[in-house]
């Protein structure tokens, strides 16, 4: 057996698992379980999907102008 672990969740999230464990008849742990099972078991792909240069460029120039003391550190 493995050790007791502690999970936090929202507060929408949490109601609705109180009314799924209501309903179903299943303990919080067992469906835990049956949750990370079924999520590990399948695979996980991240899908890139493109953005317009306009996006691109407007996010660049914020970054360049968060982090523009890190960047003269590298030069």
């Amino acid at each position: 057996m493995s050790n007791p672990r502690t999970i936090r969740l929202d507060s929408d999230l949490e109601r609705k698992v109180d009314e799924y464990t209501k309903q179903n008849r299943v303990k919080f742990s067992q469906l835990v379980k049956l949750a990370i099972e079924k999520f590990i078991s399948q695979p996980q792909t991240i899908e890139l999907a493109p953005i317009d240069s306009a996006t691109w460029m407007a996010a660049t120039k914020k970054a360049y102008k968060k982090h523009k003391n890190a960047m003269d550190k590298l030069k």
